[in-house]
């Protein structure tokens, strides 16, 4: 299976949402890594599926949590952008560097 690099901006992303959920509500932390890892798998398995949303940019709607993973899917692996809530500004990840 093809790997999966997460660009700083995406891993703070994830870190913070963990964060997040792991003072809301005790356990609901693990249950996001587990469904972010499963998007991921996801992704993998079909990555053409999801829409393009700017040049060889992809989005995948996490739809458990709102979330929206930012992609692009190289030969070499698949580079994860940002892992947003959907109710952020999207246009803040276009603000981040991009993989050419």
């Amino acid at each position: 299976m093809k790997r999966f690099v997460i660009l700083p901006y995406a891993e703070t992303d994830i870190k913070n949402t963990i964060t997040f959920y792991k003072e809301k509500t005790d356990g609901l932390e693990k249950d996001f890594i587990k469904v972010i890892d499963s998007s991921f798998l996801e992704i993998s398995k079909n990555p053409d599926a999801f829409p393009k949303v700017q040049d060889d940019i992809r989005k995948f709607v996490v739809r458990k949590y709102s979330f929206c993973i930012y992609y692009i899917d190289r030969s070499e692996a698949f580079y994860i952008l940002a892992v947003f809530h959907d109710r952020r500004n999207p246009k803040n990840w276009h603000k981040r560097r991009i993989i050419k």
